[in-house]
């Protein structure tokens, strides 16, 4: 009996035993399986990943062969690469594992943009790249360039041309380059001398500036660009002088002067653009509504655009002279004639420009302020078309983007004028005379996306990236 109850139980226990083991082993199998399909999908997702990885570079690869192309010839290397308008270009990309080629194309923008489309394919996978490009002349890698002398003159004159921005560092950028020469008329005059000081607005991506914030901005030794027969000159005599003469003056020239036979043309300002930019502009109707009934004129009142001829104008100054408190103009301003600020008189233009097509005169102790955000920054800031800019006495001019004149730009006695951008004088007698003034440039890379200039025919080209987005 005892012996029939232990086989029993020995037959129950084997039976628990067998359970457990096929239990165990369906847990193995189902970890086992589990583990595999993981392992199966984490390689996919991985191939995916590389897949994409090596998609959106081909896609880059697109995007920089279309801007080396656009600075160089077309690939059959008989035309000018800037004429360049491909529909479909397609190119394979050599080496690795995977097949990978790209297809360009390429369309015109308003305002002398254009847009690069490049499309990456790499083992199945397919990435999509924009990026909205201008061909800009080389004239807009100095921070001031002028199309004859430059000038600085008695003391206390002062300039000042620092870097500003990130992403600078790749840009061959110059202090001052002239056609004709640069003229210190008296040997007293200074360019960024270290140990003076000076003050700074903030720029488009500064949230303050002002003395306590241009401490960490230390002026460096400038490079100058001249054309092959222009001079360094000093004294009313005009004594050419070489680097080393220059600098026992204490003047800090960064290496040699760089030589072109001709130094780069300036870019041709788009009138038509500019006019369409301000009848388009809508932003300043409240202000031109409030300055036609305080002037009684009907048609100012009524008017939406912000084209204003001299008449105009002369009103919208009037308003603003007689309120309270400054109120800015917005967006792009075009004034059909010249501009004349009287004395003590204050203008501010926010996120827009001011083009005038005459002479913009600044009287003793007048403000001209315009004043650019991140979004719009590459804007210009003062466009004069057709005339000089003075900045006579005591007067402040502080612009953010491009600063360009057709004629002299002359700033007079104790004038201020602080640009964040470039300054361009076209004028073939004198660009630009610096008579006992502050002139603070700080040099902003974006200006090499400024729409509505246009390099010169048959001149070389800077092609700048001013947006780059993946598209879906």
């Amino acid at each position: 009996m005892a012996r029939g109850l232990l086989r029993r139980v020995a037959r129950e226990e084997s039976g628990i035993a067998l359970l457990v083991v096929l239990l165990l082993m369906l847990a193995v199998g189902a970890s086992s399986a589990s583990f595999i399909w993981y392992m199966d999908q984490q390689q996919s997702r991985a191939g995916a990943r590389y897949r994409a990885a090596a998609a959106l570079a081909a896609a880059e690869a697109g995007v920089y062969r279309g801007l080396a192309i656009l600075e160089s010839t077309t690939p059959d290397g008989h035309s000018p690469g800037r004429s360049w308008r491909p529909t479909a270009h397609r190119e394979r990309l050599p080496g690795g594992p995977l097949e990978r080629a790209f297809t360009v194309s390429l369309a015109d923008e308003p305002g002398g943009g254009i847009d690069i489309i490049s499309t990456g394919k790499a083992g199945g996978a397919r990435r999509r790249l924009r990026a909205r490009v201008y061909l800009a002349s080389p004239a807009l890698l100095a921070a001031l360039h002028g199309a004859s002398v430059v000038r600085l003159e008695n003391p206390p004159a002062a300039t000042f041309i620092l870097p500003y921005g990130a992403g600078i560092g790749d840009r061959p950028w110059v202090h001052i380059a002239a056609a004709r020469g640069i003229w210190f008329a008296t040997t007293d005059v200074s360019i960024n001398e270290p140990s003076a000081t000076f003050d700074a607005g903030p720029g488009p991506v500064d949230a303050s500036a002002g003395p306590a914030a241009n401490g960490a901005l230390r002026p460096g030794p400038v490079r100058f660009l001249l054309a092959r027969d222009a001079d360094l000159l000093v004294g009313q005599n005009q004594e050419p002088v070489d680097v080393e003469q220059l600098r026992a003056l204490g003047i800090s020239v960064e290496g040699v002067v760089l030589r072109a036979e001709a130094i780069p043309s300036l870019p041709e300002v788009d009138q038509a653009y500019y006019r369409a930019r301000a009848a388009a502009n809508e932003a300043n109707a409240a202000l031109n509504e409030a300055a036609g009934a305080y002037a009684g004129d009907a048609d100012l009142a009524h008017k939406r655009d912000s084209v204003y001829s001299a008449r105009e104008f002369r009103q919208i100054q009037t308003y603003l002279k007689a309120g309270p408190q400054p109120r800015p103009l917005r967006g792009v301003v075009l004034v059909t004639a010249g501009l004349l600020l009287e004395e003590g008189e204050r203008l501010q233009i926010a996120e827009g420009a001011l083009v005038a097509d005459g002479t913009v005169h600044l009287r003793q102790g007048a403000l001209l302020e315009i004043t650019h955000s991140a979004g719009t920054r590459t804007l210009p800031g003062l466009l004069v078309l057709d005339g000089a800019l003075l900045v006579t006495e005591g007067a402040r001019l502080r612009a953010h983007g491009l600063v360009y004149a057709s004629r002299v730009i002359d700033v007079g006695q104790d004038g201020h004028v602080d640009v964040v951008g470039a300054v361009l004088g076209a004028d073939r007698g004198l660009s630009l005379r610096n008579y006992a003034a502050t002139v603070i440039i700080r040099y902003d890379p974006a200006v090499l996306g400024t729409p509505g200039l246009h390099a010169p025919a048959g001149q070389p080209v800077v092609a700048w990236v001013a947006t780059w987005e993946e598209l879906p």
